[in-house]
């Protein structure tokens, strides 16, 4: 116990001093990004991802159902009008066609020989050894033969044109793109075999974000640049937008003609579209997070940094750009404003710049 007794006013000081410790003060104001606006809008570029693709693209098939035998290409071959792609089995159009040419035949003879009746009749009509109604029996015979004979020949001209379906030829010359069908695969009429396009017309595909459709719309120029080797560069034209977007991207197909000599782009690789566009003169270019709409009208929240307080301010939007919007009026360079979390802002309200943690 003597030793403890020096101890003792030593634990009290701690236990004191432990009390009177004053707590960090949390900060309650709000955290919001910031961006400080530094340029003005002038002409930019906006790049998009793409792929080269023919402009002229069929997909392939046969018009009759059976087995394929044979198989004469390969994806990248070039082919040419007319040549055979595909085979399928035509043992049974074959027969068919055998037996409507041999229908065909039997009710040739048959009508020759009611025709040859026919023209006996009508001698002993006019001898009067037979009467009115038999000649006319007679005829209608003879045309109930001539419409077999009719029909059977449309039968044969049928069978003959599904015997020679079985073979699968280019409708133009072009590049096979892809290959769906292999020996041995059993296909309906109208299943897809394979994909034909055509070099000479080559476009490049792109996915458009909604808020990229004015810029691409009003845009100057498009220029097309292969991955292959960036210093290859070819003008292009807008050739279509989809007029919906996609429902699981939410983006816009678009294609773009690409005005190229022949043989310099390859169906497939990858190119990058640059859309130019046009000057927004006197505007700034904003992040499109940085605009809420409040009651039809774009309001941005500037920040002043003296007093760290954040005010609304109206604004006059101009296209977007990308994930950019130009803004005609209201904002200059120079001016701070916030980026995120506008939505839930009061005016004059006190905040604080968010600090991104490092990775």
């Amino acid at each position: 116990m003597a030793r403890l007794a020096p101890l003792l006013p030593l634990s009290a000081l701690i236990a004191l001093c432990a009390c009177t410790g004053e707590k960090p003060v949390k900060d309650e104001r709000r955290a919001v990004s910031v961006q400080q606006i530094t340029d003005a809008a002038g002409p930019g570029t906006i790049t998009y991802a793409g792929d080269i693709r023919s402009a002229y693209e069929s997909q392939l098939g046969f018009q009759v159902a059976g087995r394929i035998i044979s198989r004469s290409v390969e994806p990248g071959d070039t082919v040419r009008a007319g040549q055979a792609l595909f085979r399928i089995d035509g043992s049974d159009y074959a027969r068919a066609a055998d037996s409507a040419a041999a229908q065909t035949g039997a009710a040739q003879s048959a009508a020759a020989t009611q025709a040859a009746d026919l023209a006996r009749s009508r001698a002993l009509l006019k001898q009067g050894f037979i009467s009115q109604a038999e000649y006319d029996q007679q005829k209608a015979t003879t045309d109930q033969a001539q419409a077999q004979l009719r029909a059977a020949r449309a039968q044969g001209g049928t069978a003959s044109a599904q015997l020679g379906r079985t073979v699968l030829t280019a409708p133009r010359a072009g590049v096979v793109t892809k290959v769906e069908g292999e020996v041995g695969q059993v296909v309906g009429a109208g299943q897809i075999v394979i994909t034909l396009a055509d070099p000479a017309r080559p476009e490049i595909a792109v996915a458009l974000p909604e808020g990229g459709l004015g810029a691409v719309r009003s845009a100057r120029s498009f220029a097309i640049r292969l991955w292959s080797d960036p210093t290859r560069r070819y003008t292009a034209t807008l050739r279509s937008i989809a007029g919906a977007a996609d429902p699981v991207t939410r983006t816009f197909a678009a294609k773009f003609a690409i005005a190229a000599p022949a043989g310099a782009l390859h169906i497939g690789e990858t190119a990058e579209l640059a859309v130019e566009t046009e000057r927004t003169r006197g505007g700034v270019l904003v992040p499109l997070t940085a605009i809420m709409d409040v009651k039809g009208r774009a309001q941005a929240w500037v920040l002043d940094r003296a007093t760290m307080t954040v005010q609304p301010r109206a604004v006059k939007v101009g296209p977007a750009q990308g994930d950019r919007l130009a803004i005609l009026a209201g904002l200059k360079p120079g001016d701070t404003i916030v980026t995120a979390g506008i939505h839930l802002l009061r005016a004059g309200e006190t905040v604080r710049i968010a600090e991104v943690p490092r990775s």
